[in-house]
Parts: C-alpha cells; structure tokens; sequence
C-alpha cells in the first residue's frame, strides 16, 4: 500500500522558495513510509494567482483517478515533524476523506487526505464544480477553496475529522505531528507577512492582466486556466499519475 500513497504538494508564485525547508520536511516523511512525493514548484508563476490553491484538488482528482489508493495533500507552509505516523493510524473503515480543523474552529484543507473511494471523486468534483459559487458567510474564509471545502465537510458521514496535532495552526506548545503557519496565529514574523502580502498583490495584478482584452466570461476564462495549468502540471510532473 505504501507506494500507492502520495505526498502532494503546490509551491508556486515564490512558494517554493519561501518554504524550501517545509518541503524538504515532505520528502523526509514519504521516504520514511516508503510513500510517493511530489512537490509541485512549476510553472513558478501560475495566472490562477493565489487562486492556485484550486490545483490542490483537481490534481488530488487526478490521482486518486490514476490508481493511488491514498493522496496526502500538504500546503507548502506545513512543517512535518520527524514524530508523524504512517497514515494507517487514522484510517477507520468507511471513511474517505480526513482533516483536522483550525484556529477558527472549521476544517482546514491545507492538510488533506482523501482515500480512494467513488464517493471521494464525486466530494471532489462537487467541490471544485461549486468554485464560482458563493459560500454562506459562516464557511468564507475570503479566498481559496477553503470555504467551499468546509461547506460541502458537513454533515458528511465519510469525512473524519483529525486530531488538531496533524495539522496544528495555533498552539506553540502542542507536540503535534504538522505544524502550519497559514494565515492565523503562527504566522508572526515581520518577514512571513510582508512576503504574503506582497504575494496576493502581484497575483490580484496578474489574474487582472491575463483577462485583459478578452472577450469571453471572467467564469469561463478562469475554468479554462484551472484546467490548463491542472494538464500542464500533470504533463510535467508524472509522478503525480500511479503507474
């Protein structure tokens, strides 16, 4: 089962830069149960801007798809510490899809995995076909998939949530087994939070650019850039399709 597990990750638009350390953190634990890992780090600029966070779960898709029994999606900004099990120690029967929740109390899908299952697929596509629909203000979270996610988490009888130890965004003194430091209490220094903001700028800046001129839907264009850059990453990086 080990090799049909993947460790997926999306560093784009100077990520992969910023958090080399936390991605080399990745790898460590995916050598260390014998798991597949694929951080994804090209085009380094994606015309999706911050908005890239989409590709975390049509490229999930696309492997659970391609054969992977298990896919572990981790942001770029989680740290994996060398005390994290194997996945197996969560697995209940019947269940498909697993997260642990934030510092706001509501799932957070920067650690994600999904086992395969046709109810996962069918979650998956439900989430990624409702991107242009607005959520009830008690699940936004401002931008991202995020707030989709945790609309469509509830109530789900095959969705587990984690202990806050796999994905801990709060507590300094937690011996958790994935620390991140998103947008809430972890993120503290000066540096972190001048890097993001500058971030979202340029990526507000590119998304206006790219549909500039262009005589076609904002709705329409942008499903085209999700699943061109999804084809584009999937054409580069092979390891993300279980052969």
């Amino acid at each position: 089962m080990q090799h049909k597990t993947l460790i997926l990750s999306i560093a784009l638009n100077g990520y992969q830069w910023m958090y080399q350390r936390e991605l080399k953190s990745h790898q460590r634990y995916a050598q260390k149960y014998g798991y597949v890992h694929q951080a994804v780090t090209r085009p380094f600029v994606s015309a999706l801007g911050v908005e890239c966070c989409w590709l975390k779960l049509t490229l999930m898709r696309a492997a659970l798809l391609s054969g992977y029994e298990n896919v572990l999606f981790l942001d770029a900004d989680t740290m994996v510490n060398p005390n994290c099990p194997s996945l197996t120690n969560v697995f209940q029967a019947g269940k498909y899809v697993y997260m642990a929740k934030g510092y706001s109390n509501r799932f957070n899908s920067g650690v994600l995995l999904a086992r395969n299952n046709v109810i996962t697929i069918e979650w998956l596509t439900r989430v990624i076909d409702s991107r242009f629909d607005k959520v009830q203000s008690e699940n936004d979270v401002g931008w991202g998939e995020n707030g989709h996610v945790i609309e469509f988490s509830k109530g789900v009888h095959f969705i587990v949530e984690l202990e806050q130890k796999w994905n801990n965004t709060f507590d300094y003194q937690l011996k958790d087994y994935i620390r991140h430091r998103n947008c809430g209490p972890m993120r503290t220094g000066f540096f972190n939070n001048f890097f993001h903001k500058i971030v979202f700028f340029l990526s507000a800046r590119l998304l206006a650019f790219v549909n500039k001129n262009k005589f076609i839907s904002a709705r329409k264009l942008n499903e085209d850039i999700l699943s061109r850059e999804t084809n584009i990453i999937l054409s580069i990086y092979s390891k993300i399709i279980c052969l």
